[in-house]
């Protein structure tokens, strides 16, 4: 019997219990409105809309505001400029003699990319070349991307160098030899202070002052006359233009790889024909006050005062010499010693010989050569400051030119004072049992003897009479000291002038920041804390003999072209009149009379001579360092007077004091510059039995300086 199959529960889904339900039916999604499409597409639209903005006004901005400035630099990128050197003005004396010119050079450069680190490493030994900066210079210009452009290895190389090395081209790829300028200075050492020297500009120096835009290879004024007119005697250089491309190279068809399309090898572009060239504009020349004859002169002698100096057992560390119109400042002559060759910079300092001078030069022992004393350094002007002292106490009423003072050998002191010992230096000459003391003597007699006891009695009767406690060093101040004095030569020295405000500052003590008569005694004979330049003293003195007149210095005279025409005058303003009367200034010239007369301090230097010379001497101490000699003289009875000032650092004192060293050299000077030489009746000689002098300070028995002893009496005893 057939079974029926049991009944089918057609809503379970296999696999399901009874009873169970199935899986929830997924629901399907409904479709995207109309509304939220618009969005998305707006969203889009919008987007594409501030993208497009920021293109085209990126375009705008490159091709309208920007577009000369990509121009401009796109196209210097294709131009490559090789300086073509302008020559420098020539340098001359006031009589047309040269002083500085220029020569032809040559220029040893390479082009990095064409020749090895090692080849370049010989090449600088070969030529005798900074070897460190030429290779960091080549190793920079590798890095930099610059290695197609010329790189300077060596300047100013010498005619057998360049052959040698020209010789060699195949194994130096890369070399080029330029022609350029180099300075001369046919004279060596003479008027190497005022001259100065050329050398390379520094990355100081650069993008400051008058070196403001000037190329990195550059050669500049370093000192002297060769800085102070610098824009004036170095021109425009020119150029010589070349088409490159962006890296350096002579435009041509090339291959992707940057390779010649023929394939041939990488030429120079400065070895060919420039696209364009830009003239030099040459410098202007300049003629100088200095007389070159008188300069040589005035150099001699003052090798000479030295020499006399170490001959007595002095150390004659160095000195200066200045010859000086009274009337209008021109500078006649000027010197240093010790000194140096210009030379020495030309081309740098290059090779074992020239390091090793340079480095001597620079050495403790040199003392300083490349120093121009006269007009940067500071120094007691010692006994030959007497005058302004005497001039003050005439102006202020403190004295008379009949006042005297006398002088009994005992010792000084400010009134009031109970302590100290003020001396002048006959008490302690090594001949006082000859010479006694000053005795009684008015101002002009107090010159001619250098009677310090004379010049404190007047600092003191000042100061008891005023209130102002900076009277005597603003007088002193009227005739140009403690300021410049405005020469055209760089690196002066404003001297130094102390006043009650700088000793509080200065002091480094209580009793060093007193403020008392006693300073003023130190410096009624120019010792204390005084200090001037040459160029200051023998511009005072000038003041003197021109009747009152402050002078500006100057060493430039004439501005011309390249035909030799006269652009420019130069003739600086005088400073103003020190506001002295004119029975002063004869009253003191009466006494600069009597020092080189009968009796006087320098009776024996300028004995027999034609000149009617006057002048004063002077020996100082310069804080325990050897003495420093003195002497201002000028003939009076000349229509065209000259002053001449000579001081010696490290000379002696009494018998081989100023009048031994100084002193000669100024009447020799004089009298050559007069035509005088050869008529003087006896000639002044160390041989000479000098009897005084004027410079010396005065000394105490147990040798302390009266300029320490009257600062310690002045503080302690106000």
């Amino acid at each position: 019997m057939l079974r029926l199959p049991a009944k089918v529960d057609r809503t379970r889904v296999p696999g399901t219990r009874p009873g169970k339900k199935g899986p929830k039916k997924k629901e399907s999604e409904l479709p995207a409105s109309r509304a939220r499409m618009q969005v998305r597409v707006v969203a889009v639209a919008v987007i594409v809309a501030l993208v497009f903005v920021v293109l085209v006004f990126r375009l705008w901005h490159l091709q309208v505001l920007t577009g000369n400035e990509y121009a401009n630099t796109a196209q210097e990128t294709q131009t490559r400029s090789v300086k073509i050197p302008a020559q420098r003005g020539v340098i001359y004396d006031r009589n047309g003699e040269v002083l500085a010119n220029n020569q032809p050079g040559l220029n040893v450069t390479i082009v990095p990319d064409s020749i090895e680190r090692a080849e370049v490493e010989e090449l600088a030994d070969m030529l005798e070349a900074d070897k460190k900066a030429v290779l960091d210079n080549y190793d920079a210009a590798l890095q930099s991307g610059n290695r197609y452009s010329p790189m300077l290895v060596k300047e100013n190389a010498s005619r057998e160098d360049v052959m040698y090395v020209s010789e060699r081209t195949e194994r130096f790829k890369g070399l080029v030899v330029n022609d350029d300028y180099v300075r001369n200075y046919p004279n060596e050492e003479l008027a190497a202070h005022v001259l100065g020297y050329t050398g390379a500009v520094t990355e100081n120096e650069l993008g400051s002052g008058s070196f403001e835009g000037l190329s990195n290879d550059a050669v500049v004024g370093k000192g002297g006359i060769e800085i102070a007119y610098e824009q004036i005697l170095r021109g425009e250089a020119g150029s010589k233009n070349y088409t490159v491309d962006a890296l350096g190279r002579e435009v041509a068809v090339r291959r992707a790889d940057g390779r010649l399309y023929d394939g041939g090898s990488e030429e120079i572009p400065e070895l060919g024909q420039p696209a364009s060239i830009t003239d030099p504009e040459p410098g202007k020349d300049l003629a100088l006050t200095i007389d070159m004859d008188l300069q040589e002169k005035a150099e001699g002698e003052l090798e000479a005062a030295i020499g006399r100096s170490r001959e007595k057992g002095n150390q004659g560390i160095g000195g200066a010499v200045i010859a000086l119109d009274p009337d209008n400042g021109e500078v006649l002559a000027m010197a240093g010693r010790p000194t140096f060759d210009p030379q020495l910079f030309v081309g740098g300092i290059t090779g074992r010989e020239e390091t090793m001078q340079y480095d001597y030069l620079n050495s403790e022992e040199a003392h300083a050569p490349f120093t121009n004393r006269a007009v940067a350094g500071g120094y007691p002007a010692a006994s030959a400051f007497k005058v302004f002292t005497g001039m003050a106490g005439l102006e202020s009423g403190a004295i008379g030119s009949g006042t005297t003072v006398t002088d009994t050998g005992d010792c000084w002191r400010p009134a009031g004072s109970v302590g100290g010992c003020w001396q002048s230096w006959r008490e302690n000459s090594p001949k006082y049992d000859v010479l006694g003391p000053h005795g009684t003597q008015n101002y002009a007699q107090a010159l001619g003897d250098s009677n310090n006891k004379f010049f404190y009695q007047v600092a003191d009767w000042m100061w008891n009479r005023t209130d102002d406690e900076n009277a005597l060093p603003r007088f002193y101040e009227k005739f140009g000291f403690g300021e410049r004095t405005g020469v055209d030569l760089a690196g002066e020295f404003e001297g130094r002038v102390p006043t009650r405000q700088w000793q509080e500052e200065a002091g480094g003590t209580p009793d060093d920041k007193l403020w008392t008569v006693g300073r003023w005694v130190n410096l009624s004979i120019g010792q204390g804390d005084l200090l001037v330049t040459p160029l200051q003293l023998i511009r005072g003195y000038a003041a003197i003999a021109n009747g009152g007149g402050l002078v500006t210095p100057h060493v430039g005279k004439e501005i011309k072209d390249q035909s030799g025409n006269v652009i420019e005058e130069i003739a600086p303003e005088p400073a103003g009149q020190v506001g002295v009367s004119p029975s002063t200034l004869q009253e003191t010239i009466r006494g600069l009379r009597m020092v080189t007369g009968k009796g006087g301090t320098a009776e024996s230097s300028f004995e027999g001579s034609p000149l009617k010379a006057v002048g004063k001497s002077g020996t100082g101490e310069m804080w325990g360092k050897d003495n420093i000699n003195w002497f201002i003289g000028w003939d009076e009875s000349q229509s065209d007077p000259v002053l001449v000032l000579v001081m010696i650092e490290g000379g002696g004192a009494f018998e081989s004091g100023s009048e031994l060293t100084a002193a000669p050299a100024v009447r020799n000077i004089l009298e050559y510059y007069y035509g005088l030489e050869g008529k003087s009746s006896n000639s002044p000689s160390e041989e000479e039995d000098q009897t005084s002098s004027s410079g010396s300070i005065a000394v105490r028995p147990d040798n302390t300086s009266s300029g320490e002893t009257a600062s310690i009496a002045g503080s302690s005893t106000g």
